[in-house]
This record gives C-alpha cells, structure tokens and sequence, in this order.
C-alpha cells in the first residue's frame, strides 16, 4: 500500500484533534507540536473541513475540532477521502498476452486491495488514539 505524505499528515493531525478532543488546536500548534510543514498542514486541514471531517472554530478557543467522533472515523476514510481513490489503477496488459492469465492476475489485485481495504476500514481513529487495534486486526500482526 503506497500511502502519501499527505494521508500521512492528514491522519497525524486527525490523531492529534481526537487526543485533545474536545479542545481544539491551532494549525500553528498542529505544525509545531506534531513536526508538520505548516503550509502543507493548512492546505490539508481546508481539504479536510470541506470533507467535514473536521471544523475550523473561531471563538471563544480558536482552532481545528473533529467533526465526528473519533469512534466514527477510520482510517480508510480518511485515506480515500484525502487521496480521492479506492485503489490504484492496474496497466493494461500487452498485446497478445493470454487472457486467463490477466484475469487470474486481475483477481489477485482485487483480492489484494479487498484485503487491505477490510484492515483500515476496520481501524478507528479512537484505536489508534486509545493504543488498541481491533482483535481481528491484531491477529494479523502474530507470526
């Protein structure tokens, strides 16, 4: 799974606001506190309140608040909502490659993608900020 700095940084600072919920935080504390490029971190927190996962409160405690529960929130969420995407897009096969082969291979990637889009669906931002990853998640993680 190909995660991009700004799904990076869009989840820390979401982890960030559910720690402190329900207080907020300043872009300027989110940046210095959490080692985020602040213009970077302010086009990605306008990203997410147009998203609604988060809102921007004025008075009397300026800074950024979740919109929702943390419990209500996953990851996957948030990764598809900031990177636009589900799953990347596969090449089309070469000429006269067979045809059962590429849709073996083409199963294998849907499989794939299935599998990973069960993990961080299953993945709150209440069980990354509490420390705790589901049972059925952490079962992956046993050799």
């Amino acid at each position: 799974m190909h995660v991009t700095a700004r799904v990076e940084y869009a989840l820390r600072a979401l982890l960030a606001l559910a720690v402190v919920e329900p207080s907020a935080l300043t872009a300027n504390a989110l940046a210095d506190s959490h080692g985020l490029p602040l213009t970077f971190l302010q086009s990605i927190l306008g990203d997410l309140r147009r998203a609604d996962l988060v809102y921007n409160q004025r008075l009397p405690h300026p800074g950024y608040r979740l919109a929702r529960a943390a419990e209500d929130l996953t990851v996957g969420e948030v990764l598809r909502l900031v990177s636009g995407t589900r799953a990347e897009e596969r090449a089309e096969p070469p000429e006269g490659e067979p045809s059962a082969l590429v849709d073996a291979l083409r199963q294998v990637w849907r499989a794939a993608d299935t599998a990973q889009h069960e993990v961080i669906d299953a993945v709150t931002l209440a069980d990354l900020r509490d420390g705790r990853l589901p049972a059925r998640i952490q079962a992956l993680l046993s050799p």
